[in-house]
């Protein structure tokens, strides 16, 4: 038993010599964690999205040069990017039932093309959300034969060219007989999910309300071009 405890003894000595000598040891294992946790959470940011589309849907790398010449055009944040085709929106607490109406059609035809998924839900960290919401804005310009019907765009946040968007779509109430339209909701939508004005009248794009609610080719293919290949 004494033998024993002085191995023992000899053992545990080694132990605090080679601490006292060094260190460094520990604090240097401390920071190859924290750096190695920085490096992989946009790679797990990639791998979810990758995830979630396999069973979902796909996540894919928009592509300018592979935009068709009619495809209506991509706004700026969501150009050259992957993303994933899931979204979870949700409306404002002060969003009328007439403004839900048209935002639920809008949001039914985006989902009948196939090409994205939206979902009701809250807005949750690391995923595509979409925010409805009303506003009321006068027209400055009396002469002005035009008025801001809606209100829309993306808001994408890019990690090693992996984009979160947070986007939004709102009817100025204002002018609630000209804004509460499918038209208007359909528009509003599309800017949030990354399309931009299309100069195309049949496209629901197109800058000026034409009463059109059903989407274009050009749009759908601006659509796939987004987020797919």
């Amino acid at each position: 038993m004494k033998r024993k405890s002085w191995i023992w003894l000899l053992i545990l000595t080694s132990i605090v010599l080679i601490v006292t000598k060094n260190p460094k040891v520990i604090p240097n294992l401390h920071s190859q964690i924290k750096e190695t946790t920085v490096k992989v959470q946009p790679f797990l940011y990639s791998l979810k999205a990758s995830l979630d589309n396999k069973l979902s849907g796909k996540t894919k790398s928009s592509n300018q040069k592979q935009v068709s010449k009619t495809a209506t055009p991509i706004e700026d944040p969501l150009k050259n990017v992957t993303i994933s085709n899931t979204y979870y929106f949700h409306f404002k607490k002060n969003v009328p039932q007439s403004v839900r109406n048209s935002f639920t059609k809008a949001v039914n035809t985006y989902n009948d093309t196939g090409v994205v998924r939206l979902i009701p839900g809250e807005k949750q960290p690391n995923k595509n959300s979409i925010t409805f919401f009303i506003y009321h804005k006068k027209i400055q310009d009396i002469t002005s034969n035009t008025v801001e019907l809606g209100n829309g765009g993306p808001s994408s946040l890019v990690i090693n060219h992996y984009a979160i968007n947070s986007g939004q779509a709102g009817l100025n109430l204002t002018y609630p007989n000209l804004a509460v339209k499918d038209s208007v909701a359909v528009h509003e939508l599309g800017h949030a999910l990354g399309l931009a004005h299309s100069s195309d009248r049949h496209s629901v794009m197109y800058p000026v309300d034409q009463g059109e609610s059903s989407l274009s080719r050009g749009d759908i293919e601006g659509l796939k071009s987004i987020y797919q290949n």
